[in-house]
């Protein structure tokens, strides 16, 4: 009797499965058939990794950089290219001056029609082969004002494409 039974049980939740993966199909099917742009036809995506983990939204944006700082008793100073921004951070593409941890010093130009910003004691939190990101220091309200101006002018449907939300409510 008991292996009448759990023969049953095994064959109901195999029919049980079967019948949620063609539920889960026929609702892909009618998404991507209602929605045209890729943001819907995420097919496989869990729906909590759409709203991504920054703090702050970051777009593309290319624009060149000047960077200067220390390491050790050794002056650095370069150039490179600003790849994505925040109002807290950004990746630039190019190589590090300074290894992770460290500190240098900053000159954006924004294409905001103003002067290059200047933003001192940022921290350099991430370092690849040919790029780095950096933290900003806790700004005065006029320069993250600034920031998060032209990040809203740059946002597109391009945050779409990435498959991330471009707001959080907090």
């Amino acid at each position: 009797m008991a292996e009448i039974l759990g023969g049953c049980i095994l064959k109901l939740s195999r029919i049980t499965e079967e019948s949620r993966r063609a539920r889960r199909r026929n609702v892909e099917e009618e998404i991507s058939m209602m929605a045209p742009h890729s943001f819907f036809r995420a097919k496989h995506q869990k729906a909590h990794s759409l709203l991504d983990q920054r703090y702050a939204e970051r777009v593309q944006m290319w624009c060149r950089i000047s960077y200067s700082g220390q390491v050790g008793a050794r002056a650095v100073s370069g150039e490179a290219i600003l790849k994505d921004l925040s109002k807290t951070g950004c990746k630039i593409l190019g190589p590090a001056p300074s290894p992770q941890g460290s500190h240098v010093t900053l000159l954006l130009d924004l294409k905001d029609g103003q002067a290059p910003m200047r933003i001192t004691d940022v921290l350099i939190s991430w370092v690849a082969r040919d790029s780095f990101a950096v933290k900003f220091p806790k700004l005065l309200p006029e320069e993250r004002k600034r920031l998060q101006e032209v990040v809203w002018k740059n946002l597109s449907l391009s945050s779409l494409d990435n498959r991330r939300t471009a707001f959080r409510i907090l």
